[in-house]
């Protein structure tokens, strides 16, 4: 038996159990099983495994058909270049996220004055602690509702940073003290219907960590409406959600007082992250939230433009 004939054999028992990456998943899993990493395991194809190594990989397949995902079977998932460790306490890392951690990055460089961030919603760390990871020169800070999560958070960051880092547990920004120049956040996103369904038919992942109300939107909304009083003058606030999410997004942080809304794109060409900066807290607090909404632009113009012209105008595009 050889590698090439395992990693046949679990391609087959993963495309016939119609999981979506078949290949990669069983590249995955025979390198665990065989403790090695999968550049390795692929320029060594023609190599003899003994029983240990078929029985081990035959079980790590069973659990994959099963719907466990292959970061929890393994224990690690790699997002920005780092290795997290996750598992059933935490979401795993999305690739899509890391067009969060990115956009971010390019935002900081721009505007090097922001140095103290915080990472609402955090889960494993991955985003705070990427951004850390890139730049050591940042005050970094997390916060989530759950405490299991917040015990895979730290780990992550005693590993990662070899430090903790200042932590929260809060439910979005309740007990967070601030101010901060940038809070960013992956919140719940998913329909509370879907997940439910997700639920009957065993998905793993917590909960708390998918759930954002009727439409996906409910814990973001909550976000934007508590960021203003966390951010310093001239804050940011950016969040990655659904692609359908972005034209009420777009509508709850123009009435929340942020400015220079900008939408940006995944790799696949899918909006994903939504950012702002908030007005000078001196012209924002001069009037009500309603006066100061209709001031700004009438509801039924800013509701008839989609969100990039509304951008265009407000900024004279």
């Amino acid at each position: 038996m050889t590698v090439r004939s395992l990693l046949a054999r679990g391609f087959d028992t993963l495309f016939f159990a119609e999981v979506d990456t078949p290949f990669l998943d069983a590249v995955l899993l025979l390198a665990f099983a065989m403790d090695t990493t999968k550049e390795k395991l692929l320029a060594s194809l023609p190599d003899a495994v003994g029983a240990e190594v078929d029985e081990r990989f035959h079980s790590l397949l069973d659990r994959r058909c099963a719907g466990i995902p292959v970061s929890y079977i393994r224990r690690a998932k790699e997002f920005y270049g780092l290795e997290f460790y996750v598992d059933e306490r935490v979401l795993v890392p999305r690739p899509e996220t890391e067009t969060l951690v990115e956009r971010v990055l390019d935002l900081l460089k721009a505007e090097p004055w922001l140095r103290r961030v915080h990472d609402a919603c955090a889960g494993s760390g991955c985003v705070g602690i990427a951004l850390n990871s890139a730049r050591p020169d940042l005050l970094v800070s997390a916060s989530d509702l759950s405490p299991e999560a917040a015990e895979v958070l730290r780990l992550n960051a005693e590993r990662l940073l070899g430090r903790e880092l200042p932590f929260f547990l809060s439910d979005l920004l309740d007990t967070v003290p601030g101010p901060f120049d940038l809070i960013v956040s992956n919140p719940p996103y998913i329909r509370d219907d879907e997940v439910s369904d997700m639920r009957k038919i065993g998905w793993p992942e917590p909960e708390l960590a998918l759930r954002g109300g009727a439409d996906g939107t409910a814990v973001a909304a909550r976000l934007i409406r508590s960021a203003p009083a966390k951010l310093a003058d001239k804050g940011w606030l950016a969040i990655e959600a659904a692609p359908s999410q972005f034209n009420k997004l777009f509508a709850f942080m123009d009435q929340a007082g942020f400015r220079s809304l900008t939408v940006e794109k995944d790799l696949a060409g899918r909006d994903r992250v939504i950012m702002g900066r908030i007005n000078p807290r001196e012209y924002r607090d001069a009037m009500n939230p309603r006066e100061y909404r209709d001031a700004m632009n009438p509801r039924e113009y800013r509701g008839a433009m989609n969100p990039r012209e509304y951008r265009d105008e407000r900024e004279g595009g």
